[in-house]
């Protein structure tokens, strides 16, 4: 996280009076955050990763910290349906888009093989009647999904509207670093339209970044 994660709770608690303590972590990697999450108040993680490799390091990993944890090995999407997802030599740059300016900027990293994986709208997986979900009343969202984050806060519905929900995290983009991807203006236009705004941004110098968006407080 460009942002550190102990800021962002200090940003939330100042305009909300409280921390978040159930977070939705879409993009897990191997839950490098899990530490800093359990530091600054979380009590329960639902930890979302496709990529089934990493699957058995993620689970090492987060066994190491004391919190309600659960794993979903699902994409998550606009759509239900297939998707493809691009398994990059460093497993992080791993996505469901083809590069682009992301070789000009790593040329060390290359897509080594493909997987088909099922990826589903977060609301449908939320409204299942056995979801596997252990709670529905996330307070803080953060995704990291190397150019899908859209169409994942799309496949939100009704829930980027709950009550709880006070900060999303996402990676952002101003240069296509894969084929096809919303840059940032698109974002800010769909968060706009459900109640959000742009609060803090940090930009690396390869053309993406880190940003914290925060729900309005009517006044």
């Amino acid at each position: 996280m460009l942002i550190d994660y102990k800021r962002c709770t200090e940003i939330l608690s100042c305009l909300y009076g409280r921390k978040p303590a159930k977070v939705y972590h879409i993009g897990a990697h191997i839950g490098e955050e899990a530490q800093a999450y359990h530091e600054n108040g979380v009590t329960e993680v639902c930890w979302f990763e496709a990529n089934p490799q990493i699957i058995p390091q993620l689970q090492a990993a987060i066994n190491t910290v004391d919190m309600k944890q659960t794993i979903v090995p699902y994409a998550l999407w606009n759509k239900n349906e297939k998707v493809k997802l691009n398994i990059s030599s460093n497993l992080q740059s791993s996505s469901v888009f083809e590069f682009d300016k992301h070789q000009s900027y790593y040329p060390d990293i290359v897509y080594t093989d493909s997987l088909e994986v099922d990826a589903f709208r977060l609301d449908s997986f939320i409204d299942l009647w056995d979801s596997p979900l252990p709670f529905s009343d996330f307070d803080f969202v953060n995704l990291d999904t190397q150019g899908a984050e859209l169409a994942i806060i799309e496949g939100m519905g009704k829930y980027i509207n709950i009550a709880s929900l006070m900060g999303v995290y996402v990676e952002v983009n101003k240069e296509h670093l894969y084929k096809d991807i919303p840059l940032i203006d698109e974002l800010d236009k769909y968060l706009g339209e459900n109640g959000f705004v742009r609060l803090q941004t940090v930009w690396t110098n390869a053309g993406w970044g880190d940003a914290l968006y925060v729900r309005k407080i009517e006044v």
